[in-house]
């Protein structure tokens, strides 16, 4: 657990932190590593090169970064570390600049590629957060101390592995407390085997205003006048208790959901909310300064951003307009498929790993460079391998890798299973399925495809299996094209 020893002064009594949670949907082609290019963001390529360039780049360049709490996706982090190394190096070092300060970061993990973890099973779970784990030790050279759920879903299970990895807090909406909680200060969750978890819970009403009325966010010094001192717990104020208020958005807000509010966002940080005796924290240090006191309960299978629990990522939901049944036809194909893959999987590597889990859990790592080869199979093989059956190992170290993408939250978030989002989970589990290798083919597809086809655009009137078949196609030709360029490069 934290230090809470610090003799840290707490001459402030009232704290201020912002969490931006940054995070992109993979976008990637599984074939040609290149992102996919979007309509809708003209002039530029993607959503990721538009919100780049309206978010992400100018929030760093001003230093906002420096002062606020935040998680970096790591689909989002990899594409960024690739195509605006500028960009992410000044995000990386303003997590390193708070941790020379004050012995901790500002940043967060996240759940790796955004699956929704209540509705995954344990084994899923377990993975998403070590490979969240290893990709953010990677990129900011400490291990986290916070973690954020993707779209905030709990249940007590996922905490449970959280703290059996050490992950020390969280961040959930008031309504995923079972009962009634202070949002002003932080919580104790019980967990099993005498294991907790600090939650932070964000301030919801404030949170909308933030979020969904643009005129919130004009003026810093009267959002801190109108909208932030009101929140402020009045019997604590006059007691002189700490309080924290803690709002927690999509960062895109600040610059791409509503232009030029990383301008709004500096000069609260820099400016306004000092000027009105708020102190600007980070979630970490909050926890330092002041630690939880008080239990609370979760409920489980809830979210932040639908509040019928989880329905919205597996089935219709009043959240969304029209019907969303194609959303259990979809995940009902990609369980199908995992269950195989795993299988295969085990089947075909149980000779050649010590622990094909293990060395599943250690593939982030070892995908990204972090983790060395010669060390990856040192740790992993049972036997000496040949460069050959390396080589089939890691190919299907991958197919699981893409088995675990397909599940990415975003395919299910939306309306219509005729979008980009179902398009590109749909691509990673035929990727999946080609990486088994030809051998496994007919006996992957075969329910798959059954699965796939009952699940139909209200708009389009296209099935998943329409899409499944249009991307392999695409894949075949793409595939072709690459065999060809290195028939060209070798002659």
């Amino acid at each position: 657990m934290l230090n809470t020893g610090t003799p840290e002064a707490t001459a402030k009594k009232l704290y201020l932190c912002v969490h931006g949670h940054f995070y992109q949907p993979p976008r990637l082609d599984p074939i040609t590593g290149d992102t996919l290019q979007e309509r809708g963001c003209e002039p530029y390529h993607d959503f990721n090169e538009k919100i780049t360039a309206e978010c992400y780049r100018p929030n760093a360049q001003m230093g906002n970064f420096k002062k606020i709490s935040f998680d970096l996706g790591p689909t989002l982090a990899s594409w960024m570390e690739k195509h605006d190394p500028e960009t992410y190096n000044l995000i990386v070092a303003a997590n390193r600049e708070h941790f020379f300060r004050y012995g901790y970061g500002n940043a967060m993990a996240q759940a790796y590629n955004h699956t929704i973890l209540p509705l995954s099973s344990s084994l899923e779970k377990r993975t998403q957060i070590i490979w969240g784990i290893a990709d953010f030790q990677a990129r900011f050279g400490h291990r986290p101390e916070g973690m954020w759920l993707p779209e905030t879903a709990a249940d007590y299970e996922s905490l449970e592995i959280m703290a059996e990895q050490s992950i020390e807090y969280t961040v959930l909406a008031p309504w995923q407390a079972a009962g009634h909680v202070d949002t002003t200060e932080p919580y104790i969750v019980r967990l099993g085997n005498g294991r907790s978890i600090t939650v932070f819970f964000f301030d919801e009403p404030l949170n909308a205003a933030v979020s969904f009325n643009p005129h919130t966010t004009i003026n810093a010094d009267n959002f801190v006048t109108h909208h932030l001192q009101p929140r402020l717990n009045a019997a604590k104020q006059a007691s002189g208790q700490e309080q924290l208020i803690l709002v927690a958005t999509d960062g895109e807000l600040y610059g791409h959901h509503l232009p030029q509010r990383h301008q709004f966002l500096n000069y609260l940080l820099n400016n306004a909310a000092p000027q009105h005796g708020f102190e600007v924290v980070s979630l970490a240090r909050y926890l330092r300064l002041s630690p939880p006191r008080r239990e609370v309960a979760i409920r489980e299978n809830t979210s932040w951003s639908c509040l019928h629990g989880v329905t919205r990522w597996n089935g219709s939901c009043a959240c969304v307009p029209g019907d969303g049944s194609w959303k259990g036809s979809l995940r009902r194909a990609f369980n199908r498929l995992a269950a195989k893959i795993d299988m295969i999987f085990a089947l075909e590597t149980g000779l050649a790993l010590r622990d094909p889990i293990a060395a599943v859990q250690d593939y982030v790592a070892f995908r990204s460079g972090s983790l060395g080869r010669q060390e990856f199979w040192k740790r992993h093989a049972a036997v000496e391998l040949s460069d050959w059956q390396e080589k089939r190992v890691e190919r299907l170290l991958e197919m699981v890798y893409f088995r675990h993408l397909m599940f990415t939250s975003c395919a299910f978030f939306f309306e219509d299973v005729d979008r980009m989002e179902p398009r590109n989970s749909i691509a990673y589990a035929a990727n999946a399925i080609r990486l088994a290798g030809e051998n496994y083919r007919a006996y992957l597809e075969d329910q798959t495809l059954g699965d796939l086809r009952s699940a139909r655009s209200g708009k389009s009137l296209l099935t998943a299996e329409d899409t499944y078949q249009r991307v392999t196609a695409e894949a075949r030709t793409a595939l072709a094209r690459m065999d060809q360029e290195r028939g060209r490069l070798a002659a």
